[in-house]
């Protein structure tokens, strides 16, 4: 809620709905971010995986585990940075605009979220 007052402009989620709409704003998402420091288990990348959603997601824990990056090759499901760096982020949302800038390797890149 204090996000949606300081920012009416910029932030267009319906908080009182965040547990109704998940799925749908999962699947209406290019690229789930999940930038998380420490995520032991890993759950909310397996939910933008069934939403066919790719996730951007430093290798730790479970998301090292579960979000493969992307060459267009192997049954991979992201874009991936391994130092907890701003500029490593960066180059793996500049890899995953690559990815969406083709038609065709990105679909096979959503493909391959949901399987």
């Amino acid at each position: 809620w204090s996000l949606k007052q300081q920012y009416p402009n910029c932030f267009w989620a319906a908080p009182e709905e965040f547990f109704s709409d998940g799925p749908l704003v999962n699947r209406g998402t290019d690229f789930g971010l999940m930038p998380s420091l420490f995520e032991p288990g890993g759950i909310v990348q397996h939910e933008f995986f069934v939403a066919c959603t790719p996730v951007i997601a430093f290798k730790t824990g479970g998301l090292k585990d579960s979000v493969i990056e992307f060459n267009g090759i192997v049954k991979s499901a992201g874009h991936t940075f391994e130092s907890y760096k701003k500029e490593d982020f960066i180059f793996a949302i500049e890899r995953a605009i690559g990815t969406f800038r083709s038609p065709q390797k990105y679909a096979k890149l959503r493909q391959n979220a949901f399987d």
